[in-house]
């Protein structure tokens, strides 16, 4: 080796890694200061915790634009083009991972970032890998033009053809506008920071321009609207990584769909009687009686603040995951409306892709009725929770603990194994509105054989619907169980139904 090679050696390597430093500071040290001075996280950092350590396989690292459209395109060509891609471990199981990287272009995705994405997801769809984006995006890089378009156009195919292969969940950690709110929309299930996430269609700036409305841009897609209103976000974190830990722990189910438990399948649930009034009018909160059945401490409830009168969860039954819809009494007496049929159909479409055991808890009245709802599409909604119910083809159980009546007994009639508690009523509506429906509203100079019949009539009904076992006899429920063994009745049937 000559002194010219030899000394040619510390050279080469000393650049090198003076560009690797450039590479995981791409969009420039002065915007990751100023990242710290508000206190987020940089891209590279949430992936590294969201990953277990040195993991993470970062795929086409130096990849940037080549495109001289504008003279800012041309000044600015960051390596990695402001996506990072990659493929890492979370708890010792493969993922694929995307973060964009805010200090580039404010995070818009163009023509080389998509082209990295879509690389991503076609790996993630031949290994079968799960999908996690780590989204804070300013939507398709609008100085790229068409190339842009075309190129998040094609990350939006994939990810709508991902969906019946991999699971896929979104963090949105700060901004997330156009067709990446779009794209996070698309994905399985999409968590907020709160006060620092805002996803939307246009941004104030545009609607202001467009309609003349001055809108606030958490009125516009802020955490609230979205976990509230529009049902786009299915959990709300106080932080970055409370929401990455969120994202592992829902991540957890579907990479380990059966644990060893330490809650016995045999435990008795001595709290239910105290929590279930004896009146099937009275009010009361579903959760406490739900975390008695399942396995402590496994309960993460999805899309709390949205149409809380059904209760979603992911869960587990000693040890093994399930999907749980539940009707919450505490809410609108546990009626079905819109927005609740809405949000268990997609849960119960998540779960038949990914083949958990569906189990749901019943007590409701019915579907909620008003000109409201009629005229919002209860109709079509509530259509499509039926659908949902009638396509699945994992497990299911249902277990109807006071009353199941009208067209929300799909919540209990649905299901492959049908149980309920002493003293539960179904039927196709309640006694008060059968007698208002068939005998007509009660008139105040009512006589007394007008009286007669009103009473004869509610004997009757409450003798053909308001005993468990006369519906039982006809063949709806196959056992009547104790509120006390609900677990373990529960996890039989559950295990028999998954071998």
């Amino acid at each position: 080796m000559s002194n010219d090679d030899a000394s040619s050696k510390p050279d080469a390597t000393s650049a090198h890694r003076a560009y690797e430093g450039r590479v995981d500071v791409a969009g420039g040290r002065a915007r990751y200061r100023r990242l710290e001075r508000l206190g987020r996280m940089s891209a590279r950092a949430r992936i590294e915790m969201l990953l277990d350590g040195d993991s993470f396989l970062e795929l086409q690292r130096y990849h940037r634009h080549e495109r001289d459209l504008d003279d800012a395109l041309t000044a600015t060509r960051a390596p990695g083009d402001g996506v990072i891609c990659g493929i890492g471990a979370i708890h010792g199981h493969p993922v694929a991972v995307y973060a964009h990287d805010v200090t580039v272009w404010r995070g818009a995705v163009g023509e080389v970032g998509a082209e990295k994405i879509c690389r991503l997801l076609d790996i993630a769809k031949e290994r079968s890998l799960p999908v996690i984006t780590l989204a804070d995006s300013d939507g398709a890089r609008i100085a790229e033009g068409a190339y842009a378009i075309r190129g998040y156009g094609d990350v939006i195919k994939r990810t709508i053809a991902l969906s019946d292969h991999v699971p896929q969940i979104t963090l949105a950690c700060g901004l997330c506008v156009g067709a990446a709110a779009y794209n996070a929309a698309l994905t399985d299930f999409t968590a907020m920071v709160q006060d620092q996430s805002f996803m939307f269609i246009t941004g104030a700036r545009v609607t202001r321009a467009m309609t003349g409305e001055e809108v606030d841009i958490a009125d516009l897609g802020g955490d609230a609207l979205h976990a509230r209103t529009t049902g786009a976000c299915h959990a709300v974190l106080e932080s970055e990584g409370a929401g990455i830990e969120w994202v592992k722990r829902l991540l957890s189910y579907v990479q380990q769909p059966v644990l060893a438990s330490d809650d016995p399948p045999q435990r008795v649930c001595e709290k239910i009687a105290m929590l279930l009034p004896e009146s099937d009018r009275a009010a009361y909160n579903m959760k406490p009686l739900l975390e008695d059945i399942f396995d402590t401490g496994s309960m993460l409830e999805l899309s709390e603040e949205y149409a809380p009168n059904l209760l979603t969860y992911m869960a587990r039954l000693n040890g093994r995951a399930v999907v749980v819809l539940a009707s919450q009494p505490e809410v609108r007496a546990g009626c079905l409306d819109i927005e609740s049929s809405r949000k268990g159909a997609r849960m119960l479409t998540w779960a038949e892709r990914r083949g958990f055991p569906v189990i749901t808890l019943v007590d409701t009245t019915g579907y909620l009725p008003g000109l409201d709802e009629e005229a919002g599409g209860v109709l079509i909604h509530g259509a499509s929770l039926l659908e949902a119910y009638g396509r699945l083809t994992v497990p299911t159980i249902s277990l109807t603990l006071r009353k199941s009546f009208g067209g929300a007994n799909v919540l209990s009639y649905a299901s492959g194994v049908r149980f309920a508690y002493p003293g539960a009523r179904v039927a196709p509506m309640g006694v008060d509105a059968a007698e208002w429906v068939l005998l007509g509203a009660p008139l105040e100079d009512e006589g007394e054989r007008a009286c007669v019949e009103r009473a004869a009539f509610r004997e009757q009904w409450e003798e053909l619907h308001g005993t468990v076992q006369s519906v039982a006899e006809r063949g709806y429920f196959d056992r009547i169980i104790e509120p006390r063994r609900t677990r373990q009745r529960l996890t039989n049937a559950l295990e028999l139904l998954c071998r």
